[in-house]
C-alpha cells in the first residue's frame, strides 16, 4: 500500500492511502466535489466526530484527480443514519452467526453515496485498479472482513467492469431519488404537476399555514445547534428504539464555518423547533440529510415541505440544477416529480469463505430490496420512475 507523504512530487499516476482529509487542502479537495457529501468541511467534521478515514487519493502529473472517500466502520462507528445496505446485510449475517464488521466501506460519511470525487469516468482502468488495491491492502492490514462499495450508481460501467475483473460481487442495492430542477420558481414547478398532484401539494401547504409553522433556511445555525441535536436524538430513538452514536458536538462543529455549502432547514411552531435537516450543496447539486421531526409532524405536511418543497425553492433561488433526494419515501418523491437511479453494491470478502458467504447474503438482500421497492411504488413502478433503465446486475 502506498502512503501519502506531504510534499512528495509526482510525475506519474498513482493511488495513495490517506487517513485524514486534512492531509489535503480544503480548496484542492473541494474543486473536485461533485455533490454536497463530497465537501471537505463535511468530511473533516465527520472524522473529528469518530469516523475512521481510510481514503484513497488518486494523483496524476497535473495533481489530485480524485478522492475515493472510505472508512473503517465497526459497531462503534456513528454509522447509523444511512446504513441502508450494510444494515440489512449485517442483520442477515448475524442470523447465521457471522459478524460483518469491521469493513472498509467506500462511501461519504452519513451519506448513501459511493461516488469518487472528480470525474471518475475519466480515470483510466489502471488507476482504478490501483485504487482498489489500496483499499484491499487496507482491509488486509486492518483485518477487516471485506471491502464494500455500498451505493454505486449502476451506470458507472468502468468502475463495475474493474470491480468484476477483481472478483467483486455486484448486487442490486436499491434506488435513490433525484429531482432535476427545470423551473424558475416553485410556482412554475407546481403548475407543471398533474391536477391530482397539484391538489396534494396545495393540501400540504394549507396544512402548514393552518398549523402556523414557520420555515427558516440558514447557514448561520450555531445558535440552534443544541436544539437540532436534541431534536435529532429524540427522533432517532423513537424511530430505531436505541440511542444514536452521533457525537454530541457534531452539529456545533458543522456550524462553526462561514461558508454557505451547508445550510440548516428549520421548521418552527412559534419558538419551538419541530423539524430540521441539513442541506449540502456542491457543483449544482443539493443533498439533504439528518431530517428529524417531532412525533406530531413526522410524515406530515411539514415533513414533505422539508423533504421536497423547500429544497425546490432553494434550488430555484440558487440556480441549483439537481436535488438528490435519497433512498427513502420513494413513492412520495416520484409522485412529486423525482426519478429513480438504480444503485449496486460491490463487495469482496477478505478470505474466500467470507467472500462466498457475503455474496450469498448479497443476493438475498438484493431480491428483498427490489421486492420492497416494487410494493412501495405500486403503479408508479416502471419507465416513469426509471427513465434510463439499466441492465440488472
Amino acid at each position: 500500500m502506498t502512503t501519502l507523504h506531504p510534499g512528495t512530487a509526482r510525475t506519474y499516476q498513482e493511488a495513495v492511502s490517506i487517513r485524514c482529509s486534512d492531509r489535503i487542502g480544503a480548496s484542492e479537495w473541494d474543486r473536485l466535489a461533485r455533490r454536497g457529501f463530497h465537501r471537505h468541511r463535511w468530511t473533516a467534521v465527520a472524522e473529528r466526530s469518530g469516523w475512521s478515514a481510510r481514503h484513497v487519493a488518486v494523483y496524476g502529473p497535473a495533481g489530485l484527480r480524485s478522492v475515493i472517500p472510505a472508512y473503517l466502520t465497526s459497531g462503534g462507528t456513528a454509522h447509523d443514519l444511512h446504513d441502508r445496505w450494510l444494515g440489512p446485510l449485517g442483520r442477515s449475517a448475524a442470523r447465521v452467526g457471522l459478524s460483518l464488521r469491521p469493513v472498509v466501506s467506500v462511501q461519504s460519511a452519513f451519506g448513501p453515496v459511493s461516488e469518487p470525487t472528480g470525474d471518475g469516468t475519466e480515470l483510466p482502468s489502471s488507476l482504478l485498479h490501483q485504487a482498489f488495491e489500496a483499499l484491499e491492502s487496507t482491509a488486509r492490514d486492518e483485518r477487516a472482513k471485506a471491502v464494500v462499495w455500498p451505493f454505486v450508481e449502476a451506470t458507472n460501467r468502468l468502475l463495475l467492469e474493474v470491480a468484476r475483473e477483481r472478483g467483486y460481487g455486484v448486487f442490486y442495492a436499491g434506488a435513490a431519488a433525484r429531482l432535476p430542477i427545470r423551473w424558475e420558481s416553485f410556482e412554475e414547478y407546481l403548475a407543471s404537476r398533474s391536477k391530482s398532484v397539484r391538489r396534494t401539494i396545495r393540501a400540504d401547504l394549507a396544512q402548514i399555514r393552518a398549523a402556523e409553522l414557520g420555515m427558516e433556511s440558514t447557514s448561520d445555525f450555531l445558535v440552534h445547534a443544541a436544539g437540532i441535536d436534541n431534536l435529532y436524538r429524540k427522533a432517532f430513538q423513537r424511530r430505531n428504539g436505541r440511542p444514536t452514536l452521533l457525537a454530541s458536538d457534531f452539529f456545533s462543529r458543522l456550524a462553526k464555518s462561514s461558508d454557505r455549502s451547508v445550510t440548516a432547514q428549520l421548521t418552527w411552531n412559534g419558538t419551538r423547533l419541530v423539524g430540521s435537516s441539513m442541506n449540502l450543496a456542491a457543483a449544482g447539486r443539493l443533498d439533504g440529510t439528518f431530517a428529524a421531526f417531532t412525533r406530531e409532524h413526522h410524515g406530515g405536511a411539514a415533513y414533505f415541505n422539508d423533504l421536497v418543497y423547500q429544497p425546490i425553492r432553494h434550488a430555484c433561488k440558487e440556480g441549483i440544477g439537481t436535488i438528490e433526494l435519497g433512498p427513502t419515501a420513494l413513492y412520495a418523491k416520484v409522485l412529486r416529480g423525482a426519478t429513480l437511479q438504480r444503485r449496486v453494491v460491490l463487495i469482496r470478502g477478505r478470505t474466500p469463505p467470507l467472500h462466498a458467504m457475503l455474496c450469498a447474503l448479497g443476493r438475498m438482500v438484493a431480491l428483498r430490496e427490489e421486492r420492497k421497492e416494487r410494493r412501495a411504488l405500486g403503479a408508479l413502478w416502471g419507465s416513469r420512475c426509471f427513465p434510463e433503465r439499466e441492465d440488472a446486475p
